[in-house]
């Protein structure tokens, strides 16, 4: 085996051979990167140090690394595939959501529809549907919650209703009984999503037992398609 870890000191009458030192190897082998390919022998020779305390040649080495580089990107690639199926399942249930809303004939039906959706699809633990007091004339419907302008729930989400931004994170008890007062779990956390942004329709609360369920830096994409959807089918059945 070649050893270039140590040199001895030259006997008495012996030329001296001046060593490259480690910048010189580095900046040869990157000019000429063909070396060890016309020399493969010393693919064998050259021993490295393993972190386990033994030697391994540069072939066996590379060989390690590779494998290690190989289960990286085999791991990565698992997880890419794990997060398209689950955009796929997601799309799914989205386009089933969709398909309730379009389809509920009255204002109570896309409440029940949408509650018994995000339930059974999305394992939501309750919802709230509130739509502002001049455009929700009745306020009678089963699963509606009229908002009114100085009602207990507009003060309580007076920085939301001017921000009119997504909110989502754990919830305070006090709004947890506004918004969620028959759930049958507590509420620990929930996504509060505006309905029609621009034109103060409403807003849809999203609760769920689980604390780290909904947090404020999560994405919104999903939240903003079922806002989307809850505001188009209310319309189509307020007009």
């Amino acid at each position: 085996m070649v050893d270039l870890t140590e040199t001895s000191a030259p006997t008495p009458g012996e030329t001296t051979v001046t060593l490259p030192d480690e910048a010189q190897v580095i900046a040869y082998l990157n000019r000429d990167p063909l070396l060890l390919t016309r020399h493969p022998q010393l693919l064998e020779q050259i021993e490295i140090t393993h972190a386990a305390g033994s030697a391994v040649s540069l072939i066996e080495r590379q060989v390690d690394l590779l494998r290690g580089r190989n289960q990286r990107l085999e791991a990565r690639l698992e997880k890419l595939l794990d997060s398209a199926k689950a955009n796929e399942a997601r799309a799914d249930k989205v386009l089933k959501l969709s398909l309730s809303l379009i389809r509920a004939p009255s204002l109570a039906a896309i409440a029940a529809a949408l509650k018994t959706s995000m339930k059974d699809d999305f394992d939501i633990d309750d919802v709230f549907l509130g739509l502002h007091a001049p455009a929700y004339r009745r306020h009678d419907i089963d699963g509606i919650v009229p908002i009114e302008a100085n009602g207990a729930i507009a003060r309580a989400y007076d920085n939301f209703l001017r921000t009119r931004l997504i909110d989502c994170g754990p919830i305070e008890p006090d709004k947890t009984k506004l918004l969620f007062p028959k759930a049958d779990v507590l509420i620990a956390s929930a996504a509060v999503v505006p309905l029609e942004k621009d034109k103060h329709l409403g807003f849809i609360a999203l609760g769920s037992r689980d604390l780290e369920r909904f947090q404020p830096r999560q994405g919104k994409l999903f939240l903003e398609m079922t806002a989307e959807l809850v505001s188009a089918a209310v319309r189509a059945r307020m007009n």
